[in-house]
């Protein structure tokens, strides 16, 4: 009886530990689905399976892929802000700053509120290579308006976005 509960826990363990299936019709999607939607769901099951080679090279498709709705473009503007992040941080992806701050301009350029906040940290952090106050300083004041007006404002964002502002008054 003791064999038969221990391997019923470890399967219950291991099933637990079990990936997520991002096959299109495990995630919901079907030959309806546009192409930005198939990358970016698929990206995304890839994404919590902590498998960031598969979600980047998904969301790179993406990236590269004409907007043909208002839902796929609110789609690839997160995409956008998602590989600044991974490139920049080298998550599934080789670092890769340049592509990462270019990534981040664009997902601002369609209205992207938190890639102005990545800019701000790109370009304030004195340990990274885009470090430039002047560029830090547009960067970090936009972010801190738009985290001040925010409802459901992150506190350690805003607190980070203080810090690099009195850093960069000195």
């Amino acid at each position: 009886m003791r064999v038969f509960l221990g391997l019923s826990l470890c399967l219950l363990a291991a099933s637990s530990f079990a990936k997520e299936d991002c096959s299109y019709e495990a995630i919901g999607l079907n030959e309806k689905s546009s192409e930005i939607e198939k990358y970016f769901y698929t990206g995304t099951c890839h994404y919590r399976n902590e498998d960031y080679s598969l979600s980047v090279a998904n969301w790179e498709k993406l990236a590269n892929l004409d907007i043909s709705s208002e839902e796929d473009e609110e789609l690839k503007i997160n995409v956008l802000n998602n590989l600044g992040y991974m490139k920049f941080f080298g998550y599934g992806t080789e670092v890769d700053k340049e592509t990462a701050v270019r990534y981040w301009r664009e997902a601002i350029a369609l209205g992207h509120y938190e890639a102005e906040y990545h800019l701000c940290h790109a370009y304030a952090d004195l340990a990274e290579p885009t470090y430039n106050p002047a560029k830090a300083r547009k960067h970090c004041e936009k972010s801190q308006l738009i985290y001040k007006g925010k409802e459901d404002s992150d506190p350690v964002i805003l607190k980070s976005i203080n810090k690099y502002l009195r850093e960069l008054s000195k």
